[in-house]
């Protein structure tokens, strides 16, 4: 069973898609992190 999931996740601005059709299943007891450049959106996700 999941503790975060995550199904079909689209993200858009106005008429652009940043994130299409995103699936995301993190279990319990598993660790998940970001990574990226400064100024890329982490914090935003």
């Amino acid at each position: 069973m999941s503790a975060i999931h995550l199904q079909n996740l689209i993200k858009k601005f106005g008429d652009f898609t940043a994130l299409k059709t995103m699936d995301l299943a993190i279990a319990d007891g598993e660790f998940m992190a970001l990574l990226g450049t400064s100024g890329c959106g982490k914090s935003t996700t």
